[in-house]
């Protein structure tokens, strides 16, 4: 069972995530919107969440004001066995 209530910085919508992993999210529709201190940018690593399962890492790649790109960082099996 996964943990949806866990925190996390920005909303992703999964259909819309291409195939370099990279998808593009608003600061204004995420759970930070009214958090002045919330300034991603490049480089940066955040968690992103779908609502339906536990948050992701993702790096920031672009930021264009209130929109934010972001490129998942999904571990493998292989790798979570080797850690």
């Amino acid at each position: 069972m996964t943990d949806v209530s866990a925190p996390y910085d920005l909303w992703f919508d999964p259909n819309e995530v291409g195939g370099d992993l990279v998808v593009e999210c608003w600061i204004s529709h995420g759970p930070r919107a009214e958090d002045a201190a919330f300034d991603p940018h490049p480089g940066d690593e955040i968690s992103v969440s779908d609502e339906e399962d536990a948050p992701l890492r993702a790096r920031v790649v672009q930021r264009d004001g209130d929109r934010v790109w972001v490129q998942l960082q999904v571990t493998s099996h292989t790798d979570a066995v080797a850690s």
